[in-house]
Formats: structure tokens, C-alpha cells, sequence
């Protein structure tokens, strides 16, 4: 794992990251022991309370679980779903009959924490025969420092992680995400055609790199018309005590 120039993140996020991208990567599996903190000491050269530090990220996260005497377990395999993992709606469509279609709504440069970023706004969705159905309402925040440029493109036809790649060679790799019911407004309820005032489902999050950077901040409003299916794989608790 690399960094970027000027990076000066403290190293036991570089270590969570190392070992966070062992379990998403499927080298480690539900149940399976991380490296000891002796070997993980040895191997970054730093001490064992940065060690430390790096693991409480994960135990925190819920992807390990300390078991007293034993050592550190993968607790959980990574969360899939048949959406478009928050942000590569075009790539999941892939051969399907449906074509991905997307609507800018809105474009702007703000400043935030310090920072300015390029403001994304899209409804997105599918379009079977000359039907569209917008699903989903997507605000994205990508640091302009990361990406100079990316304020002239042209996002009706392009999809935004595949110009991460091909332009910017910058890989999406995992998102983090929060799930939440909340009554939006008017214009969001607009937008996505909803004519109840029920809740809505809306992800609050990151993505980030192949270097587990962050590049990109995300709010997604999903229209009802979408159905979750999600699946998990959790490891027996009683099977690391043997």
C-alpha cells in the first residue's frame, strides 16, 4: 500500500488500512486470526501501542473482534447487495437489458473543512425502452485538489468512477456507509417522483481508493421503488474459543 505525496496521515491509519484491505480483499476470512501485534510491530516498524491504535479502528468498525488469550478475529465478511454499490451504478448494470441513465441537476464548487470541493448533484436510474425510472437522487463532494479538472466534465453520459480510473488513475476500492430513514423535502420528494410523505431510505459516506484515501463524499436518497437484498457472512464467536 502507497501513499501520496505529502501524506501526512499518522501511521496507525496506514496500518487499519493494510490490514482492513486483508479482510475486503478476501485474504482474510470470517474466523481467520489477523497478523499478531509482534509481527505487525516488525513489519511497520513501529511500536505496540500504534499497533493498538490500528486495531481499535477496525474493532470499532465491527470487521474484529478481541478475544481475551486468543488474539484478534475477522469478525465479519464484507456486505454485498444487488444495487450499484453506492456510487458504480453504470458498472453494475454491466449486460442487462436496463440502461443506466443519469440527469445532472445541479454542479457548484464549495468550500468545506478547508477544502473545496466539486458538488455533484444527480438523479440517476434505469431506462428499459423508452421508459425512464429515476431510483435514486446522488450528491457527490470530490476534493478538487485530488481531481483538477473534474469541474468541466460533462456528467450527463460519463460515469464518475470510470473517469476516476481512466483519467485520474484512481481506483474506487471500498465505501463506508451509514443507512438511515429520514423524511426528505419537497424538492428531493420532486425529483424522485414520491408522492408519500413517508421516510425514505437515504446512505450518508465516503469512498475511497486502491490507498484507502478518501475521494469522494456521498448522499444518496433512494426512491421506494427500490428493493435491498443484502447478505452477510459473520463468524461464530464460540468457534475462535477452541
Amino acid at each position: 500500500m502507497t501513499a501520496r505525496p505529502n501524506d501526512f496521515t499518522p501511521l496507525y491509519v496506514h496500518i487499519s488500512r493494510y490490514l482492513r484491505a486483508l479482510i475486503l480483499n478476501g485474504e482474510l476470512a470470517a474466523g481467520d486470526a489477523i497478523p499478531s501485534e509482534t509481527d505487525l510491530v516488525k513489519k511497520f516498524g513501529t511500536t505496540r501501542g500504534t499497533v493498538r491504535s490500528a486495531v481499535d479502528v477496525l474493532v470499532n468498525e465491527k470487521l474484529v473482534q478481541r478475544v481475551h488469550g486468543k488474539g484478534t478475529f475477522v469478525q465479519a465478511r464484507p456486505i454485498r447487495h444487488d444495487i450499484w454499490d453506492f456510487g458504480g451504478f453504470t458498472d453494475s448494470l454491466g449486460d442487462q437489458a436496463a440502461l443506466g441513465v443519469a440527469k445532472v441537476i445541479s454542479t457548484r464548487n464549495l468550500d468545506l473543512e478547508g477544502r473545496t470541493y466539486f458538488e455533484l448533484v444527480r438523479l440517476r436510474g434505469i431506462k428499459v425502452g423508452d421508459e425512464i425510472d429515476y431510483l435514486s437522487l446522488d450528491t457527490s463532494w470530490i476534493p478538487l485538489n485530488m481531481f483538477p479538472g473534474i469541474d468541466d466534465v460533462d456528467f450527463e453520459d460519463r460515469s464518475l468512477y470510470e473517469l476516476f480510473r481512466k483519467t485520474y488513475d484512481t481506483h474506487p476500492r471500498r465505501t463506508a456507509m451509514t443507512l438511515t430513514a429520514e423524511v426528505i423535502d419537497d424538492t428531493e420528494r420532486r425529483l424522485l417522483k414520491e408522492k408519500s410523505q413517508d421516510a425514505l431510505l437515504v446512505a450518508h459516506g465516503s469512498a475511497f481508493d486502491q490507498n484507502d484515501i478518501e475521494i469522494e463524499r456521498i448522499k444518496s436518497v433512494y426512491s421506494s421503488r427500490i428493493q435491498f437484498n443484502f447478505t452477510t457472512a459473520i463468524a461464530d464467536p464460540e468457534e475462535w474459543l477452541k
